[in-house]
């Protein structure tokens, strides 16, 4: 997820009206939460499904039809261009997948750069999957000459000034001294030639996913741009080109094609709309609605979309549509889910309360019920939150496939890490904190149909400037004896809590989990200034001694 901040009175100007207290609010249900907003910014955050919402331009376009100020699909145009830009075959091993376009008659006002800044930033981060998957160079046209080359080369036989700096320097040079760099040249490492792009005098334009040449800095003065993506995957890095340049055609900018030669042969950008059959009787009966045909393609419209002969017309830059369940969601975003009647199902049946759900509210409430306030986290991590900042060694775990960005591209195995994040992004807030958590975390066990099995924890903690050990474990002890299990503690060794100061919880032969105060190097790790005592129990267990009398 990505938090994108915008000036009010720009954001304005894109969707051309004044934007009440309750438009902004109304925002919200396009899948937007509103993080904040004061008199002259507002932020929301935008999911990895939505590349298209991190520019302003984009937000404008979906937030203008969504609120009604218009309908429909947009419509583009790609003017034919004359640059060319040659791929030679040397990148096919190293970062085989580029894109380009030209944009003229810019007029870079600073919303306009921070825009840029913006967009550029959060789709490395997100689709772009900090930079190894898409990497995205914007460039001042008229300092170059065309035709451009994507090549690569040895990291010592070319020089030139990278972004920020005012030396010359190699490729393998600007890897080690300059921040960015150091920062991703992790990703070209294996490969003994790295990616370059030049013009006709060799001058470099970009050496992705690095960093871009100083000699074509975008200034103010900046009336016509290069754009190059280059990655690794050949959908994104489309994808990724169709939402910058989306963006500055809704800047009143015009938008060129070039040419690619060499060993890729196309001409890029494509920014034709695609088309997908929905049919009309599939999305009444998903929503239990009577729409007519009329209907749903006004309400269609509402999302930015357009209708011909029975197909939906998907615009470009909406890269999240696969199939038409996607459409049928927006349908219902767009209709209002707080106008959908509840209805009592058709279907005969006899209801009983889950026993496992009352479990989970009797946990809840008796952490409740001791001053604590509860939060509610996403399965998906990362290993550096679960293992390294936690002071673990990794384990194994089941891998989010193809993630959409670097922050959920693992399922966790504790809610200790999920915790610990709350708490750093609310460290100037009012302590004491007091925040517990009860949910699912997912182990690998190849004995399950599926190789992994859910499991659920309680996870509680303090943290302040002055607390230890002792302000916790009369909580556990409240806790445990509230549900009638009688419990012990044991010695224990722990990575991520101080040594002498924490303990294993056991009844009988189970063991229920750990309590302890946190290891200062995790505090540090994740740049807490204050001690924090958590304890962290198997809930599944505990339910099931409670569900089955035992102690």
């Amino acid at each position: 997820m990505a938090v994108v901040e915008f000036e009010i009175k720009d954001l304005e100007k894109m969707i051309g009206r004044r934007l009440t207290k309750e438009s902004i609010e109304r925002i919200q249900m396009l899948g937007f939460p509103l993080e904040r907003v004061d008199e002259s910014k507002v932020a929301y955050e935008v999911f990895p499904n939505r590349p298209d919402a991190l520019s302003i331009e984009g937000f404008a376009r979906a937030a203008k039809t969504f609120l009604g100020f218009s309908k429909g699909i947009v419509n583009y145009t790609v003017k034919k261009g004359a640059i060319k830009l040659r791929v030679d075959k040397s990148v096919e091993k190293v970062r085989p997948c580029v894109v380009s376009a030209v944009v003229r008659n810019v007029k870079l006002t600073d919303d306009l750069l921070r825009s840029l800044m913006q967009v550029q930033e959060k789709l490395h981060d997100t689709l772009g999957r900090k930079r190894k998957k898409v990497a995205i160079g914007i460039h001042d046209l008229d300092r170059v000459t065309p035709p451009f080359e994507y090549k690569a080369v040895n990291p010592d036989s070319l020089k030139f000034i990278p972004l920020d700096f005012q030396e010359t320097m190699t490729m393998r040079e600007i890897g080690t001294k300059h921040p960015k760099g150091r920062d991703y040249i992790h990703i070209l490492e294996g490969s003994n030639v790295w990616p370059i792009i030049v013009d006709a005098k060799n001058q470099v334009l970009s050496f992705p996913p690095i960093i871009n040449g100083e000699l074509t800095r975008v200034t103010g003065r900046t009336k016509n741009i290069f754009i190059d993506i280059t990655g690794t995957d050949d959908i994104a890095v489309n994808q990724a080109l169709n939402i910058i340049v989306t963006a500055f055609a809704d800047r009143n900018c015009a938008i060129e094609n070039v040419e690619l030669t060499g060993y890729i042969k196309k001409t890029t950008p494509d920014i034709s709309p695609r088309k997908i059959k929905v049919n009309l009787d599939y999305a009444n009966k998903l929503l239990d609605m009577e729409l007519s045909q009329k209907e749903f393609t006004e309400i269609a419209a509402k999302m930015g979309y357009g209708f011909e002969k029975g197909n939906i017309i998907i615009p470009c830059y909406r890269t999240d549509i696969m199939h038409p369940i996607d459409i049928v969601e927006d349908i219902a975003i767009a209709h209002g889910y707080e106008n959908f009647d509840p209805k009592i199902p058709r279907v005969p049946t006899t209801a009983k309360r889950n026993e496992k759900a009352e479990a989970k509210n009797i946990l809840r409430g008796l952490l409740v019920g001791a001053g604590f306030q509860e939060i509610i986290c996403t399965l998906l991590t990362n290993e550096a939150d679960e293992f390294m900042k936690m002071n673990k060694q990794k384990e194994e775990v089941c891998e989010t496939k193809n993630p959409l960005t670097v922050e959920c591209s693992i399922c966790r195995k504790s809610l200790l890490p999920s915790i610990m994040r709350v708490l750093l992004q609310n460290r100037t807030n009012e302590y004491p904190q007091k925040i517990f958590e009860v949910g699912d975390v997912l182990i690998v066990d190849n004995k399950q149909e599926t190789g992994a099995k859910n499991v659920l924890k309680v996870c509680a903690a303090i943290s302040d400037t002055k607390v230890g050990y002792e302000n916790l474990s009369t909580v556990l002890d409240a806790f445990l004896r509230n549900l009638g299990i009688t419990y012990e503690l044991k010695k224990a060794s722990d990575a991520s809590f101080i040594a002498g100061r924490c303990a294993e919880v056991w009844s009988g032969e189970r063991r229920l989990g750990i309590i302890g105060e946190v290891h200062p190097q995790v505090l540090e790790n994740w740049s807490l200034g204050n001690p924090v005592v958590a304890f962290e129990l198997n809930a599944d267990k505990i339910i099931e001694m409670k569900t089955k009398g035992k102690k």
